[in-house]
């Protein structure tokens, strides 16, 4: 409970046993002169009911001690026999605080010794004063009723304080496994650019240790071998300014060529054989890309039509459009499933992923469940002149 809330609680307490010494004042006003039964009221008998009422101020801070005085109080104005009061309240919400505030075993030891002594009490005023045995059940209720409830506002308490815990700590295992797979996605592409920029400086080694060796002999061969090397440079540089930022491990290990948009036929011939219907429209020139871009747009492609393939269902469909316009490859995969594609996994690395392809080209990307169902997922990847 921070400060502002501890003020207010003060402020509620202060009005609420306020409240109830003035309401408990009014009540043994009426008390009439010709009352044999019970002792006249006077400052002592006030003080009683002050007793048994301004402590509750304090009820929060100190639950048991604040029962404690109002039962003194209720006790000597009881033995006194001073005219009943409002102020027999003070002890219903006094106990009550014991049942809210205190641990279940010892909230139940407090009110029970306290519900004893006051049925003990009771029943010797009964017999002393002759008073009706009806005020023992009457007591009997003012005080157990009020345990009972807050001994389960007490409970309620605390299991909306652990589902608060368990919220938290679900939020930090997500946004920890979200970082994770950040990560790893960060990883995993920058050993997908590497294996590509790799390539293009393989392709400048071999072009210029060639054209050092038939300089003297073909100058035009020559020429072209170095060509050939500064345009696999242009494409390198390309791919590596895409890398920094990303993450790498120290031991990248090589792979095989990856594969790109030219093997975008074979990944749908794949995706039918695995039952997953699904049609290919190419608009444009179709042209070669940028091997960064070719690699991580077929990527996409890939991981929209397993995610269809895992959650759209049985009967799903898919459609795939990729669109080779003058400055920018525009990609679209969209399926009539279920779209539950927009979860792909418990933590949502499949999206987390394409996302991640997306940024490290500038691109743009939509992603998310179709008005009429299903999933779409279109993405905008700029081409560099």
């Amino acid at each position: 409970m921070d400060l502002d809330d501890r003020r207010r609680a003060l402020v509620i307490d202060v009005l609420l046993a306020l409240g109830l010494f003035v309401f408990a004042l009014g009540s043994v006003t009426v008390w009439e002169a010709g009352d044999t039964t019970t002792r006249q009221p006077d400052q002592w008998g006030y003080t009683l009911i002050g007793l048994q009422t301004l402590p509750l101020i304090w009820r929060r801070r100190a639950p048991v001690s604040v029962l404690t005085l109002t039962i003194i109080g209720f006790i000597v104005d009881r033995g006194l026999n001073y005219p009943g009061s409002w102020a027999i309240f003070g002890i219903s919400i006094a106990i009550y605080t014991v049942g809210a505030q205190l641990e279940p075993k010892r909230s139940l030891l407090v009110g029970g010794i306290t519900i004893d002594v006051v049925l003990l009490w009771t029943a010797i005023g009964i017999l002393v004063y002759d008073v009706e045995t009806l005020a023992l059940l009457s007591e009997l209720a003012v005080l157990g009723f009020p345990l009972l409830v807050g001994r389960e506002s007490y409970h309620r308490q605390r299991r909306m304080v652990d589902l608060e815990a368990r919220a938290i700590r679900a939020e930090h295992e997500r946004e920890q496994r979200a970082a994770e797979a950040v990560g790893n996605e960060r990883i995993r592409i920058a050993r997908e650019l590497h294996d590509v920029v790799a390539h293009e400086i393989t392709v400048m080694t071999v072009q210029s240790a060639g054209a050092r060796r038939i300089m003297d002999d073909d100058r035009r061969q020559a020429a072209e071998a170095m060509e050939s090397a500064e345009a696999a440079g242009h494409r390198a540089l390309t791919e590596m300014r895409r890398l920094l930022g990303m993450l790498r491990t120290a031991d990248p290990k090589a792979t095989a060529p990856q594969p790109g948009l030219n093997a975008i036929e074979d990944l749908v011939e794949q995706m039918q054989t695995a039952g997953l219907p699904t049609e290919l429209n190419v608009c444009g020139e179709q042209r070669p890309l940028p091997a960064g871009i070719d690699l991580n747009a077929y990527r996409i492609i890939q991981e929209s039509l397993t995610n269809t393939l895992k959650h759209g269902g049985p009967n799903a469909h898919a459609s795939v459009r990729l669109d080779y316009q003058h400055d920018k490859l525009a990609l679209e995969v969209v399926d009539d499933g279920r779209g539950a594609a927009a979860t792909p996994s418990s933590d949502g690395q499949g999206l987390v992923g394409m996302h991640e392809r997306i940024a490290l080209l500038e691109g743009s990307m939509q992603a998310g469940p179709r008005p009429g169902g299903g999933f779409r997922v279109a993405a905008k990847i700029p081409i560099p002149a």
